[in-house]
């Protein structure tokens, strides 16, 4: 176990590796592949023209969002609040999370269950990296997930009065091929 305090004052500043507080243990954040760039850049390069001159800003890995004592470094984030902490989010009202082999487990779980206590927290985006799925959660419906699979889906992000369609969110993204099995 690792405290609270040794986690901010050391593993959050060392600037090679990223890493998340969760239950008192540390969790390195494994490097992203280039799909998972391209999908949290797809996200990040239109929030940030969309909420140019706004009290919001969009950050991509940068900022902590706490929840109790445990930390998280989301994909992409839109946080509305003060500037005043220059590392953690204080009133993130949308969290994009690309979803991979290494990481579904933890998005689908810890990190659900705790990003729905985030009182400033309205939409929850999954979106996978392997093949065109984005699901959102919203806070108004009850958390219940939507999916997203079609090309010409349009997703629409409320709280920030935004949309994107699903082409968009894979625009430039190379899919793992598919393995078709012949019979013999």
């Amino acid at each position: 176990m690792v405290s609270e305090h040794e986690y901010l004052t050391h593993y959050s500043q060392l600037p090679d590796v990223k890493y998340e507080y969760i239950n008192g243990e540390i969790w390195a954040i494994d490097n992203a592949s280039k799909s998972h760039n391209v999908i949290a850049g797809n996200f990040y390069v239109p929030f940030r023209q969309h909420l140019k001159g706004t009290s919001c800003m969009a950050y991509m890995e940068t900022q902590k969002v706490k929840v109790g004592q445990n930390y998280y470094l989301p994909d992409v984030i839109v946080d509305c609040g003060k500037q005043d902490d220059k590392y953690t989010a204080t009133q993130t009202i949308v969290i994009i999370e690309v979803l991979s082999e290494s990481t579904r487990e933890t998005d689908l779980t810890f990190k659900l269950n705790d990003y729905k206590k985030i009182p400033s927290l309205q939409e929850y985006v999954l979106a996978e990296q392997d093949f065109m799925n984005v699901t959102v959660l919203r806070r108004n419906e009850n958390w219940a997930a939507q999916f997203y699979s079609q090309s010409d889906d349009l997703i629409e992000l409320k709280s920030i009065d935004f949309a994107i369609t699903v082409v968009e969110i894979y625009t430039d993204v190379v899919f793992p091929e598919k393995k078709h099995f012949q019979a013999a």
